[in-house]
């Protein structure tokens, strides 16, 4: 595994939103030459806008694969290339939807957990151009992966990548986490999430979801 493309958005974009308003975004980020600078709420200088959805130290990086650019791409039929997803990292080699809530990716200067996968947005549909890609989106179930930063540091194109598997829990890919998002879930499975490293705004909903069965 390796990292292709280190993307950020130095400066907020705009898009338009809903009622053809538009909204700045820093969904569009580039590719950079550099080595940049990583901390626990994310890579330095990126421009996060609306942070009561994005951001924060348990979404810290965003990260898509080469191998789900070519299904899109190839689904599309229209080239998409690193950052188009608005993803800061995009790596080679490497299956998210397989990957489990709480693995590690270790890298030569920098330490990431997998928190959560992505949750499609209008601002994605917007960005690529595809009305209604959301649907799309949820039905090909290759949703990325959110991380917080356990070890800051440094990550820049080429830098390669090894995985370190959870092994303090449950095993639950990113693939079920993203089905069981838009599910109703029973009390075992809740409370099974809420023993995992997950996201500080999946685990709010749950644990507001488990006082519904006291």
């Amino acid at each position: 595994m390796k990292v292709v493309s280190v993307n950020v958005a130095s400066v907020a974009g705009e898009i338009l939103a809903a009622a053809k308003r538009k909204v700045k975004t820093g969904i569009y980020k580039k590719p950079q030459s550099r080595r940049v600078q990583v901390g626990s709420q994310g890579i330095e200088g990126d421009f996060i806008c609306n942070r009561k959805h994005h951001g924060g130290k348990d979404q810290a990086i965003y990260a898509y694969s080469t191998e789900d650019y070519a299904f899109w791409s190839r689904s599309l039929n229209s080239l998409l290339g690193p950052g188009a997803f608005g993803e800061n990292l995009t790596i080679s080699g490497i299956d998210f939807s397989a990957l489990c809530i709480g693995d590690v990716l270790v890298l030569p200067d920098l330490q990431l957990q997998v928190t959560a996968p992505r949750t499609p947005c209008r601002m994605l549909s917007s960005a690529i151009k595809q009305k209604n890609f959301s649907n799309k989106f949820n039905k090909a179930n290759r949703p990325g992966a959110y991380f917080r930063v356990t070890l800051e540091g440094t990550v820049g194109e080429g830098d390669e990548v090894k995985l370190k598997n959870f092994k303090d829990g449950a095993r639950v890919t990113l693939a079920k986490f993203f089905r069981d998002k838009g599910a109703k879930l029973g009390r075992e499975d809740l409370e099974r999430y809420l023993r995992l490293p997950i996201d500080e705004r999946s685990r709010k909903k749950f644990e507001y979801q488990v006082t519904k069965f006291e």
